[in-house]
């Protein structure tokens, strides 16, 4: 959390630090953190209850990836002409089918089939998403063959 709203090396800053997300001031000592907060339970990790606002009391709360996932910041990402997905999207579900979520359940989240999430994950759609050098964040490109 801190690192990512403070250093600008680490390749998630511009989604934080660089899109202005701190971290209150009070929370740069664990103590005053656990405080706040308490120990995280299991399966739950710390989530912004407002993506736009800071890490601070009142804006946090222990969530699920699920939740996590439905509460994500609207993309405002690269779309195909024809895709129901932007690239943030295709990004999300790789990482939460390798964080073991079914294609089943990731299609209900994203409102896609369970055979296209499949697709997705086996990179037989959206193959390649390069970085941009100038912003840091990723881009479709040549983004598949088929509809989504």
């Amino acid at each position: 959390m801190l690192q990512r709203c403070s250093s600008s090396t680490r390749t998630d800053w511009p989604r934080y630090g660089g899109r202005g997300i701190t971290v209150s001031v009070r929370w740069h000592r664990f103590e005053n953190f656990f405080a706040d907060m308490g120990e995280c339970p299991p399966g739950l990790s710390l989530d912004r209850i407002n993506n736009d606002g800071n890490y601070e009391p009142g804006n946090c709360r222990w969530a699920t990836l699920e939740q996590q996932t439905r509460n994500r910041r609207p993309s405002g990402g690269e779309l195909h002409w024809n895709a129901k997905l932007t690239v943030d999207d295709v990004i999300a579900i790789r990482e939460l089918a390798r964080d073991g979520l079914t294609y089943r359940a990731l299609g209900s989240m994203f409102g896609v089939s369970h055979a296209n999430i499949g697709e997705i994950v086996r990179r037989q759609e959206w193959r390649r998403l390069l970085r941009n050098p100038a912003s840091g964040q990723r881009v479709a490109c040549a983004l598949r063959e088929r509809e989504i």
